[in-house]
């Protein structure tokens, strides 16, 4: 999947300028704590990030998107909501893009 994703030619300088840079990464896994090992074959249930880039996010949701059918993506409050299809425009999509 990350052959989907752009790269960024100097990741010294991608965030300072706008780059896709999606920060600390973390993985909920069903049935397992952050701190525990899981195997690949535990399903991955939820994505966050922390401190990413909005257009990286962006980027890396349609590129999932593709792979895992459509996604509900919120904020941390849950008051703002974003659904993502396979298929979907990226350039239209960050029209309306709220992050």
């Amino acid at each position: 999947m990350t052959a989907d994703l752009p790269g960024c030619p100097n990741p010294a300088r991608c965030a300072s300028v706008g780059g896709l840079d999606l920060g600390e990464v973390t993985l909920g896994v069903d049935g397992a704590t952050r701190d525990e090992p899981v195997a690949l074959s535990q399903a991955v249930t939820d994505i966050g990030f922390r401190k990413p880039s909005g257009l990286a996010v962006l980027a890396a949701s349609v590129a999932l998107a593709s792979q895992a059918g459509p996604l509900l993506l919120f904020d941390d409050s849950g008051s703002c909501a974003f659904v993502v299809s396979p298929g979907d425009d990226p350039i239209n999509l960050a029209q309306h893009w709220p992050w």
